[in-house]
């Protein structure tokens, strides 16, 4: 395949066959190749998964740069198309994140494992008053499960994403929060998150509400604590800095910390796409 066609019908057998000859050894066969799946599109994607995992290591690193290179540009039309709804729900945002890392994961699975959460939290939290039931959150959340802020390697990416603090039970403050909350809210817990400068919280809302640090392990906070740490950060306190910002503001604040987290130029490039559209429409 020495000529790329724009017009070339996508038919799966061809996509395959194209698919099969990045395997070529040849660079001008590989490239034209890749030149042609990239003009298919979404139409290749199936015939490069299937072959994630050939035995040839020069062979594997083309497929999978070509899939990311094509699940990015698929990502962000999906992305955007998400910004365009007119509510914006921080699950399905924050698991369409995790896709543009790794765009095999099983989202499917990621919700399956906060369900579980919530189901084994439901009966130590049934019927609890604001303290006892800020008590139990922190229990399960932080002595249970384990969830911690990676203050060792607080930029490392991974920490944003949702299905890597599932499983490495390690996170920011915000992505610690988000997980929080998505599991209250299936047991209808009132979680909201409160965006201070530099830092992310969470407020339990209640007739007295309780201002809760998952990064710092649960630590119950005053607005005191708040209104100092604000001032140590350089801001004049504003009542404003501590309300609670919706799932929209709360994925912005998402990918900015990708995008400065991030050393992969046209990933960061993507993000901000992503933070701009979401931040417009």
């Amino acid at each position: 395949m020495d000529i790329v066609d724009s017009t070339l019908d996508p038919r799966p057998s061809r996509v395959r066959a194209a698919a099969q000859l990045l395997l070529d050894p040849d660079p001008k066969i590989h490239r034209a190749c890749e030149r042609q799946l990239l003009l298919w599109g979404e139409n290749a994607r199936p015939a490069l998964v299937d072959l994630v995992e050939v035995e040839d290591a020069g062979a594997r690193v083309r497929v999978r740069r070509l899939l990311q290179h094509l699940e990015r540009d698929l990502w962000i039309e999906r992305w955007i198309d998400f910004a365009k709804r007119a509510t914006t729900d921080l699950e399905d945002g924050m698991l369409l994140l995790c896709e543009l890392q790794r765009p095999l994961v099983d989202v499917d699975l990621l919700r399956g494992d906060l369900d579980r959460w919530a189901e084994k939290l439901a009966p130590r939290v049934d019927g609890l008053g604001t303290k006892r039931l800020v008590d139990e959150l922190i229990a399960f959340f932080h002595d249970e499960l384990a969830l911690r802020g990676n203050r060792r390697n607080y930029n490392d990416p991974d920490n944003s994403f949702l299905d890597s603090v599932v499983r490495r039970r390690l996170g920011i403050p915000i992505s610690l929060c988000a997980i929080w909350m998505l599991v209250g809210r299936r047991l209808g817990i009132a979680l909201e998150g409160v965006a201070l400068p530099g830092h992310f919280i969470l407020r339990l809302r209640a007739a007295r509400s309780v201002l809760v640090d998952p990064f710092h392990g649960g630590r119950v906070l005053t607005r005191r604590d708040c209104i100092d740490r604000i001032q140590a950060m350089g801001y004049a306190f504003e009542p404003s800095l501590m309300e609670s910002v919706d799932d929209r503001r709360m994925l912005l604040r998402c990918l900015g910390n990708l995008a400065h987290a991030h050393s992969d130029g046209e990933l960061r490039e993507i993000l901000h796409r992503a933070r701009t559209s979401l931040a417009v429409l």
